[in-house]
């Protein structure tokens, strides 16, 4: 056992944030207080962080001040856009991500989350290699940048399935594992989103746990959220809810992941951030939710036993 916590703060994204509207953040951050985070997962497509590549200055420090004043440690989630395999605009994503960073250092935030790359299924086929190459490079940049402002990279692992017309080869938390050790970075690092490589791992056929445990030496950042490991879509969230399927973001311990088996073979670095992406229909649930997660960050870091809040819920 370190010195450091291996999960240090817990916090919940603003995902369902009405894009903009920057005046109804003291209201829900408040209310995130109340139920205990510690910090906050700032959603950059909400809230326009970076306008055609380039730092919007006012935005972030308006922001950065409002999360200050309401007592909690700022993260930041880049915009889902930002892919360093893009085929035609690289340059502009590579800006994109740098003026994300920039951002990072006008918020206070010492965390980032970026996608990992995405290509069309024909180009990954002739090029996946090369362009898997080429974000190595990139993301050695942007982690010069992240050094110089103290914020650490997390590429995310993403959610894949057989014959998609878009490849993530990050779907795969081995293949996302061996990217990173390729990176060779001390400022890049990975976000591990439980949910992702839940859905992958039944879709794509790799062991789920065995992949996740390659994976968290990288990891200083989390995504929490759990579902059912069943592909499907359906216009209607709620259809999706009723039958169990896509990527939820249900509160952990709702879906069928098996956190007890899981945690214990984690090996984090040390202060990751235990970051919970909650579907807004979910809210009602936020407190429990929270308190989940500082349950989890107890296990790990004093291997206090786990409890799960649905246990009877579900019947």
């Amino acid at each position: 056992m370190t010195d450091e916590p291996i999960i240090e703060g817990v916090g919940l994204n603003l995902t369902d944030m009405s894009p903009g509207r920057t005046d109804l953040l003291p209201e829900i951050l408040a209310r995130y207080r109340a139920i205990g985070c510690s910090h906050v997962e700032l959603t950059a497509r909400r809230l326009d962080f970076v306008v055609a590549g380039r730092l919007n200055v006012a935005r972030a420090e308006a922001v950065g001040e409002i999360v200050a004043e309401a007592g909690l440690v700022p993260v930041l989630h880049a915009n889902h856009a930002i892919n360093l395999m893009d085929p035609d605009a690289e340059d502009l994503h590579e800006a994109a991500a740098a003026a994300s960073i920039a951002a990072c250092a006008r918020l206070g935030a010492g965390s980032m989350v970026l996608h990992s790359g995405v290509l069309p299924a024909d180009l990954h086929a002739a090029e996946g290699p090369a362009r898997r190459a080429a974000e190595r490079d990139r993301l050695r940049r942007l982690g010069d940048l992240a050094g110089q402002a103290g914020v650490r990279l997390a590429v995310e692992n993403l959610i894949g399935k057989p014959g998609a017309p878009r490849v993530a080869y990050g779907a795969d938390p081995v293949a996302l594992a061996e990217q990173l050790a390729e990176v060779a970075h001390p400022w890049v690092g990975a976000c591990l989103d439980f949910g992702h490589g839940w859905l992958s791992a039944h879709a794509l056929g790799f062991d789920y746990m065995a992949a996740i445990e390659a994976l968290s030496p990288f990891v200083w950042h989390l995504h929490l959220h759990d579902n059912f490991g069943r592909s499907g879509h359906s216009p209607d969230p709620g259809d999706e809810v009723t039958l169990g399927i896509g990527d939820m973001h249900a509160p952990m311990f709702m879906g069928s992941i098996p956190w007890a088996g899981l945690l214990p073979r984690m090996r984090f670095r040390p202060r990751t951030f235990g970051g919970i992406e909650l579907n807004g229909r979910y809210r009602a649930e936020a407190a429990t939710v929270v308190a989940t997660a500082h349950a989890i960050a107890a296990h790990l870091n004093h291997g206090t036993p786990l409890q799960n809040p649905y246990k009877d819920a579900l019947q």
